[in-house]
């Protein structure tokens, strides 16, 4: 059975989501701050460029000139971003004023403040809050929607469950398996929406327009399942990645672009390291847990294992990136806002390939190993060239 194309184009736009809201350096013209990193982040006062924060508690309550990155366990944004919004973080609350657009992503996001133009949200709870105003479209996809505020123009949503309860001066479409419409409900368009029961209407909501409702037509376990979950865990990896190799470039960018030009000087070398590397640490780790004295050994090797194939990853996006920003910068291909947008390009590109039959794993296994090894490359030969440090006598 085959669900309507008019919610499969819906589906298919909140399934970009995630690459839209980590596509987030497109529109830096500014030179960035150092970045803020460290347990706990406060930032007050005048920012007169744009800020990056990374760090397990967030709190930005300044004026900040351009845009805004953070990520964390807890982000708070509660004064004046001039530029736009670009977050994942485990609890997400924007209030204040945002000048551009907000793009997150999270276990839980709310939005209170003023979003001057559009948001585009992913999480497992979102909330809209009532003194939200959004002047532009709203996009989310979450496992429990709570929209309230007031919506400048259209909405589009899909959830397991959707509660709509503010004003939308546009068109809503909605995907979820409940949707509930309340009293304080006002939508200035139309109301289409696609869900295996009949959405809960309040009498005394508003809907201007027609309201449609669209069976799915799925098998009824795949309907109970959700897509739109599938497509929420796609978001938030694609937005975890991101924020991973960004915060990877902007902490260690020598290590990052001189380990990613070993790709392209040893490419053989890389190839070969990786995949001995690849073959050898699983082996080693379950040696060494055979005894009860090696078991924390062998937990630690698989962990340092399993971030050392996500850095290759990285860092083969990287060296495509710094490829892509050579061939259509030119001498602007090593700033740093040029390099972080080609970066993105690059992992967004390379997670499309995994969608080509048999050829996608094959390059997904080949750029892993290339990092990985190549990292390696470069460790060693830099060990080799340095030496070990010398005791002082």
């Amino acid at each position: 059975m085959i669900i309507t194309r008019q919610a499969r184009r819906l589906a298919v736009v909140l399934a970009l989501l995630g690459g839209v809201v980590v596509l987030l350096p497109h529109g830096l013209s500014r030179a960035a701050e150092t970045p803020e990193i460290g347990e706990t982040i406060v930032k007050r006062g005048r920012i007169a460029s744009d800020l990056y924060a990374f760090g397990g508690d967030v709190d930005v309550g300044a004026d900040v000139s351009g845009d805004l990155i953070a990520a964390g366990g807890r982000v708070i944004v509660g004064h004046r971003v001039q530029g736009g919004l670009y977050v994942g973080a485990g609890s997400v609350l924007v209030g204040g004023v945002i000048g551009k657009n907000v793009r997150a992503a999270g276990g839980a996001v709310t939005i209170a403040g003023h979003v001057q133009r559009h948001v585009s949200a992913a999480g497992g709870t979102i909330t809209i809050a009532p003194e939200a105003v959004v002047n532009g479209r709203v996009q989310l996809a979450g496992g429990e929607l709570h929209v309230g505020g007031t919506i400048g123009r259209r909405l589009r949503a899909a959830g397991a469950v959707v509660v709509l309860a503010g004003e939308v001066a546009g068109n809503v479409e909605v995907v979820a398996q409940e949707i509930e419409v309340l009293p304080t409900a006002r939508i200035k368009g139309s109301l289409t929406y696609w869900s295996p029961r009949e959405a809960r209407i309040a009498p005394e909501a508003i809907i201007e327009g027609r309201v449609t409702h669209n069976l799915p037509e799925l098998p009824s376990r795949i309907a109970r399942t959700g897509t739109a979950l599938v497509t929420v865990s796609r978001a938030l990896f694609l937005a975890g990645l991101a924020v991973v190799a960004v915060g990877l470039y902007l902490i260690f960018p020598r290590f990052t672009v001189l380990a990613s030009r070993t790709i392209g000087s040893h490419p053989l070398a890389s190839l070969g390291m990786g995949l001995l590397l690849f073959v050898a640490i699983p082996v080693l780790a379950i040696l060494c847990m055979i005894t009860i004295l090696g078991i924390p050994l062998g937990i630690l090797l698989f962990v340092a294992y399993s971030i050392a194939l996500l850095l290759g990853f990285v860092l083969t996006a990287f060296y495509l990136g710094d490829m892509g920003a050579t061939a259509f910068m030119g001498r602007s291909a090593r700033k740093r806002r040029v390099r972080v947008v080609f970066l993105v390009l690059a992992l967004g590109v390379l997670l499309l390939t995994r969608q080509i039959p048999f050829l996608g794993g094959v390059l997904m296994v080949l750029a892993v190993l290339l990092g990985l090894g190549a990292m390696s490359v470069h460790g060693w030969r830099y060990w080799t060239e340095t030496g070990p440090p010398r005791r002082p006598g």
